[in-house]
């Protein structure tokens, strides 16, 4: 095994050793992104720098600053919402390593809280010169967390998911990203992504419901 895939191996059972929420979650925000990356034809080197990004792109919330608020039962607090802005520098950090074998993955995972019209955080980038990588990780990532129950709330369903999507097009997230994802062929993928994580994180089926049109 190669030593950049040994690298990955040993930060994945860390996030999972501690903190298997997060490590659930991440799973499912790269499979989302894988999917809907493929749409933009990528070659492979900066496919696979998004695949792995965007599985580890939550690292830095197994730092003891973070760990606690990511696990409150609670609705977090100004400042912890403050404090979690820390994260995506933390991961990037955590991810240096990686950087000789996938370009660019430190800033895709920096920036995978900017916002399109330049709200976001840590850097307040804005547009295109947001790396697509973190476009596509930002919208895989906000439609889990809104999907996906957490200690504090249910999750929303699939279609609330993708209008969350349709609201944010133009301000958090990139048009041309949301439109790709509500591609029939994405639609689907996503769909049966969202249906096996809402089996593990609640450990029931949910019926079937319309696909979005």
């Amino acid at each position: 095994m190669a030593l950049h895939r040994v690298l990955v191996e040993l930060l994945l059972n860390a996030l999972s050793a501690g903190d298997a929420t997060t490590e659930r979650h991440s799973r499912r925000v790269a499979a989302l992104a894988d999917a809907l990356h493929t749409t933009f034809e990528p070659g492979h080197a900066e496919h696979a720098m998004l695949r792995i990004g965007a599985l580890l792109h939550d690292m830095g919330k197994i730092d003891d600053r973070f760990f606690l608020i990511v696990h409150s039962r609670e609705r977090l607090t100004p400042a912890q919402r403050a404090e979690m802005t820390g994260h995506p520098a933390e991961s990037a950090r955590i991810l240096e390593p990686l950087e000789p074998f996938h370009a660019g993955i430190t800033a895709a995972v920096r920036s995978h809280h900017e916002r399109w019209d330049g709200q976001g955080y840590p850097n307040g980038i804005t547009g295109a010169d947001i790396p697509l990588a973190s476009r596509v990780i930002t919208a895989a990532d906000v439609f889990d967390a809104v999907t996906q129950p957490r200690g504090y709330k249910t999750g929303r369903s699939f279609e609330e998911g993708i209008e969350e999507l349709r609201r944010g097009s133009g301000s958090i997230f990139d048009p041309e990203v949301v439109e790709r994802v509500q591609r029939p062929e994405i639609l689907t993928r996503w769909r049966a992504i969202y249906e096996a994580g809402r089996i593990e994180e609640n450990g029931v089926t949910h019926a079937a419901v319309p696909a979005v049109a």
